[in-house]
């Protein structure tokens, strides 16, 4: 398990709020995004800061992609992520610090039409809360997480914005995501295993459009392997599914790309020093 996931779960479990993201996005400056936040602030508008967070997202955080979607009537800004742990408290955090930020350099002009989340309904009393606390209309069950706000939201102007500012600030930020790009192979190989853990080295290799053979050398270079990747985001996988109870052995093996029940068990022994079997009871 990574640093960041380590981190995310020692705080969900050192505070178990389920408002915990809602409050901590909305607690964040976005002066603590460094150098992206200050290059946010910089522009024209609220259109052209969202546009620059889809570009060096990266920078300030891994794990999750935004998007911008234009309907009709309406504009989202999703947010898709490829957590194992913690997927609700992150994206919530994320979200909610958008949406604070938002407020904050149009200065409180933005008023978003609703925001979105893809999780399923808590109690009403809790989503009275989510409300309360995001100034809001919240959909839960919702396709994808997502702020929906009215395409004439993009042409608010920003407090703060600075033409020079940019100008100095993008630079340095075009630099920083080239080198976090060519040092993140193993991120990208990550994200991609865990979106579909029955990926194979080569199907992997095809989709990043290189061979296995320079997949596995780059990898290399970064103190990396595609074994050890793999069997990280496929052991976490089977503990979470195992700990739920919603999928039996042989549907584990298939979801993770093994042949049959026995080459997943064997595999499951490897990383834990037990049987599924075993580990299902040990959690119990």
């Amino acid at each position: 398990m990574g640093i960041q996931e380590q981190l995310w779960q020692a705080l969900a479990e050192a505070y178990p709020d389920p408002l915990l993201g809602i409050k901590l996005g909305g607690a964040m400056q976005i002066s603590q995004m460094g150098l992206v936040g200050y290059l946010l602030m910089a522009q024209k508008t609220l259109g052209a800061a969202m546009e620059q967070l889809l570009t060096y997202h990266p920078l300030v955080g891994e794990g999750g992609q935004f998007e911008l979607r234009r309907g009709g009537h309406h504009v989202d800004l999703c947010y898709q992520h490829n957590y194992l742990r913690c997927a609700r408290l992150r994206v919530e955090t994320a979200l909610s610090a958008c949406l604070t930020q938002a407020r904050s350099m149009t200065g409180r002009r933005f008023r978003p039409q609703g925001v979105q989340l893809a999780h399923p309904s808590p109690s009403l009393a809790l989503q009275q809360q989510y409300q309360q606390l995001l100034q809001c209309q919240v959909q839960f069950n919702a396709p994808v997480s997502a702020i929906r706000l009215r395409p004439q939201d993009l042409e608010l102007p920003l407090m703060a914005a600075d033409q020079q500012v940019m100008e100095r600030l993008k630079p340095e930020a075009d630099a920083l995501l080239s080198t976090l790009n060519r040092k993140s192979l193993q991120l990208q190989v990550t994200h991609l295993l865990q979106q579909e853990p029955q990926l194979t080295r080569e199907q992997v290799a095809s989709r990043l459009c290189i061979s296995p053979r320079h997949l596995g050398r780059k990898l290399l270079e970064e103190k990396a392997s595609f074994r050890r990747l793999q069997d990280e985001v496929r052991s976490q996988y089977a503990r979470q599914w195992l700990r739920r109870g919603d999928r039996n052995n042989a549907e584990i093996a298939v979801a993770l790309g093994y042949c049959d029940e026995s080459a997943f068990g064997k595999a499951f022994r490897r990383w834990t020093g037990m049987s599924p079997k075993a580990f299902k009871a040990s959690d119990e």
